[in-house]
């Protein structure tokens, strides 16, 4: 049998190469696959320790705080004004096993106005009278919003201007009509006399809106004569104030510093005291400001009679209606961000005003006249649409003597709120007010936030962004992240830019200060809004840490009664939300801001399990047909001699075990090349190869080739001697000649269904998982995606899914070639009758290329159509590029189909015509 089955392997040479070829390719591509994919999976758990644990394993929440679908809202997170008690925070302290618990207490916003000194006078030098005119602007949204401020007007004159003091007023006395003591006066001494100017508003403006810019206009004057009296400074300048609402938050110095390493990252002055018993609210501000906020002066200069008319004795605030409708030629442009103006207001707080009694809010910046809270943005139906809050008309408080100007507000605030906000104020000026006090600067770069991939995007050292979400809105914002402006109204929050102490905390959580309940989003008996938890010892993936954790987490409930959520092997992830256009040129924009979402690391080590054992389950169906049809095949065409064989009286086992030592002895010179093959696509392909799959190669492919040639072994044993050594007739029930080469070709594929739906399945296997993987990346996100975490992790394990994809894809075009190689074999005598009776090498070899393509058509069709349906199931729709990506992938699959027959096409030309013509 041994010297049979050496023969068979020596004489039939064509055969045997085939098959060699079909289960080499089968085995490298397994091998590779196998290496790719443990490489890929100890890339991914490594990714996935190494980004495991973020800063903090706990978040306790209060217990109306919620969570949808497992995403945990930043902005509620960070809109969330109290809700926990410090006795339940000192609770969650005293838990075995915790090792930090640090509360953060958002406070509220806080105005800080910086103060632009803008220098006029290389343009006041020129000329006689003049009116200068500044249009302040304010930029924001990626600069979509452009919301004008009222104009500041500045009168210059070369003559003298002498300031005549008004008569005193007397504390404590009632003046009424012609008591009225009387205002100071500005005289200018002009050619033609003495004549009153600049003459200020008298009593209050009445129905006062603070952000509406004609009401925001302000009017001075100045003289170029140096012995004016009446200039208040040397140079002509006018000033235009830059207000700034930072968010203020409260904070346990020696937890936070234990979390994060807070005191690590001061970079000037002190860290907040644990205790303080000094005036004033102690602060440790940020030294980077995240606000796009921009503000742009233009600077003209007056046409028309707008000087003459101020000289003449026009009243400033009957002047400045009147400047707005004067001509104004452009002289230049000044640009400031928030940014540029952050570190004056640093200083300020570093310097404060400790003399209460004065009530000059954009001179004194410390001083805390007012704060405010906001609620969350409400998002509305499944698209999550922010819905408009109008201002209820309490939220700015009394306008001191009707001027705007003393009590500066953001111009942002003018556009359309999407949350409510809540005023906390001070309106009397005699009643005492607090102020912030200074006490050092850090940078937020230097805070310790844990892995880059888990940070929670609520935290309080990065700032709040959001990204378009669909074409439109990233071409609108220049593929730019929307950031919060000045307008804490606004769609985005700030993240805290000062942080005090929970004890100071109370000093604004009291009277005199309004509103302070809950109504209005203060609760002084639970001020904490959060609870970071960080458990003792090591926490890992594993299950015994995850218990560990859930049952201290448990304890905190049960402690406290507070929300508590796990965001252990939690990642950013971005949430589609749409926000209505504003009224200033910010156009409605569908966004997508990081929300977090619980469990990803978990969701991707298990998604990769299965990703890979569906990729292994693929690879190993396309080696088995392949290898299969192979053997097959090398039983089929020896379907005479092992007739005759029977014959003879071989027993069916000797002829079970010739047709499976052939198959054996294949399969081992198959596994020898399979694994030279495998390692010298290792290096093209950059995959590591692993010892142990390289080794196990021979032995994959002997049981490969032995279990593949069980069926065919057995079909020999069962088929009847006599039928196999009769010659073939065939009963033609109707006879059709074939008018053109293809419908020959037709003829030929429909003659063998079997083996034709064999290659058909072995190339749609392939091609639907490489259309299937190409969709995924071009129109929508995997399982695993969508999160921070997650998209490292598929850029990670991409290029493993496509050498699957390609090798299957491989291996299918292997197996169409060897099913039409078998084919040209079996029909070996009619290739030679047509090559007899004059066809030439040409039409020979486009019947068989037309083969190929009919079973290359079928295959990729179905395989493109089984990715669009898998596609379907992942996504409610499919878009163009996905039908694009199918017809693509069905014409490559056709094209390859037709490569892959190139070398049985030149087999036509060794075939014996004479020999298979006389054996007919």
């Amino acid at each position: 049998m041994i010297s049979l089955i050496r023969a068979q392997l020596r004489f039939r040479r064509g055969r045997l190469v085939a098959t060699i070829v079909a289960v080499a390719i089968a085995v490298a591509s397994f091998t590779l696959l196998a290496s790719a994919s443990r490489g890929s999976q100890v890339r991914v758990n490594g990714t996935v320790q190494e980004n495991f644990r973020p800063m903090y394993d706990i978040l306790v929440r209060p217990p109306a705080a919620t969570t949808e679908d497992g995403l945990i809202s930043t902005d509620r997170v960070s809109s969330t004004y109290g809700g926990i008690s410090e006795a339940q925070w000192r609770r969650i302290l005293d838990i075995r096993g915790v090792s930090v618990a640090a509360p953060v207490a958002m406070a509220g916003y806080v105005m800080q106005t910086a103060v632009i000194t803008v220098d006029l006078t290389e343009y006041a030098d020129q000329g006689g009278r003049q009116v200068l005119k500044l249009r302040p602007t304010y930029a924001g949204d990626r600069g979509l919003s452009s919301i004008p401020d009222g104009s500041k007007y500045l009168y210059v004159t070369p003559n003298n201007l002498e300031y005549v003091p008004g008569e005193p007023w007397v504390d404590g006395k009632m003046y009424t009509g012609a008591d009225i003591p009387k205002s100071p006066e500005v005289h200018e001494h002009g050619p033609n006399g003495i004549t009153a100017v600049c003459e200020g508003q008298t009593g209050y403006y009445e129905n006062v809106k603070p952000l509406a810019p004609e009401d925001r206009t302000e009017a001075h004057c100045w003289s170029r004569d140096p012995a004016s009296s009446a200039n208040t400074v040397k140079r002509a300048q006018v000033e235009v104030l830059f207000p700034i609402p930072l968010l203020l938050a409260a904070v346990d110095p020696a937890q936070e510093a234990k979390l994060d390493r807070l005191d690590g990252a001061v970079t000037s002055g002190a860290y907040l005291p644990e205790s303080d018993q000094s005036a004033g609210i102690p602060v440790l501000a940020s030294g980077r400001l995240d606000l796009d906020q921009q503000l742009r002066i233009e600077i003209e200069r007056l046409g028309g009679d707008a000087a003459e008319q101020t000289a003449a004795g026009m009243r400033l605030d009957n002047a400045a209606p009147y400047y707005d409708t004067m001509p104004a030629t452009p002289l230049a442009s000044r640009s400031y961000t928030a940014q540029d103006v952050y570190p004056a207001l640093l200083d300020a707080i570093a310097h404060p005003v400790t003399d209460l009694s004065r009530y000059v809010p954009h001179e004194g910046t410390s001083v805390v006249g007012e704060w405010w809270t906001t609620s969350p943005m409400t998002l509305s139906g499944p698209g999550r649409t922010a819905d408009v809050v109008p201002y209820s008309g309490s939220e700015w408080g009394k306008v001191p003597h009707g001027m705007p100007a003393a009590k500066p507000l953001p111009m942002g605030l003018a556009d359309d709120p999407v949350r409510a906000i809540a005023r906390h104020g001070v309106d009397e000026p005699k009643q005492p007010r607090t102020f912030l006090r200074g006490v050092g600067v850090y940078d937020p770069a230097k805070v310790q936030l844990g892995p880059q991939l888990s940070r929670p995007p609520f935290d309080l050292y990065a700032g709040a962004e959001a990204t378009g979400a669909d074409a439109a809105a990233r071409k609108v914002l220049g593929d730019r992240a929307l950031q919060p402006t000045t307008d804490f109204a606004g769609p985005l929050g700030q993240r805290p830019h000062l942080l005090t102490t929970l004890s100071a905390l109370a000093k604004l959580q009291r009277a005199p200060y309004e509103n302070l309940d809950a109504e209005h989003g203060v609760n002084k008996d639970a001020p904490i809004s959060m609870v970071r938890v960080r458990v003792a010892g090591d926490v890992g993936i594993d299950a015994f840490s995850q218990e560990r954790v859930r049952a201290i987490a448990d304890q905190i409930h049960l402690a406290t009664g507070l929300r508590v959520d796990l965001v252990s092997g939690s990642s950013a992830a971005g949430v589609a939300e749409q926000l209505p256009a504003g009224q200033f040129g910010r156009p409605a924009l569908a966004v997508r801001e990081n929300w977090l979402r619980l469990g990803v690391a978990t969701t991707i080590v298990s998604a990769l399990d299965r990703k890979s054992l569906v990729l292994a389950i693929l690879v190993l169906i396309a080696c088995a047909l392949a290898v299969g049809n192979a053997a097959s095949a090398a039983v089929r065409t020896r379907a005479t001699e092992l007739g005759v064989l029977a014959c003879l009286g071989w027993a069916r086992w000797r002829l079970f075990a010739l047709v499976t030592g052939e198959s054996v002895t294949v399969g081992a010179v198959a596994g020898l090349l399979g694994t030279i093959l495998a390692l010298a696509l290792s290096r093209l392909l950059g995959v590591s190869l692993g010892a142990d799959y390289a080794l196990l190669a021979i032995p994959a492919a002997l049981l490969l080739s032995g279990l593949a040639a069980l069926p065919p072994a057995w079909r020999a044993t069962r088929a009847d001697p006599g039928a196999a050594v009769r010659p073939a007739v065939v009963l033609v029930r109707r006879r059709r000649v074939p008018r053109r080469v293809s419908g020959l070709a037709m003829g030929n594929v429909l003659r063998a269904p079997g083996r034709t739906i064999l290659g058909a399945v072995s190339l749609a296997l392939g091609i639907a998982s490489l259309t299937l993987l190409v969709i995924i990346n071009l129109t929508f996100r995997g399982s695993v995606s969508g999160t921070v975490l997650g998209d490292a992790i598929t850029v990670q394990v991409q290029s493993t899914d496509y050498i699957a994809a390609v090798l299957t894809t491989l291996l299918g075009a292997a197996t169409v070639a060897d099913v039409l190689y078998v084919n040209i074999r079996e029909r070996a005598a009619e290739f030679a009758l047509l090559g007899a009776v004059g066809w030439a090498d040409a039409p020979l070899g486009r019947l068989a290329a037309y083969e190929a393509l009919a079973i290359g058509v079928l295959g990729a069709t179905t395989g493109v159509g089984v990715a669009l349906g898998t596609a379907a199931l992942l996504s409610s729709e499919l878009t163009a590029v996905s039908y694009a990506v199918a017809a693509t992938a069905a014409l490559a699959g056709a094209l390859l189909a037709v490569a892959a027959a190139i070398l049985p096409v030149r087999s036509l030309r060794r075939l014996p015509t004479a020999r298979l013509l006389a054996e007919e």
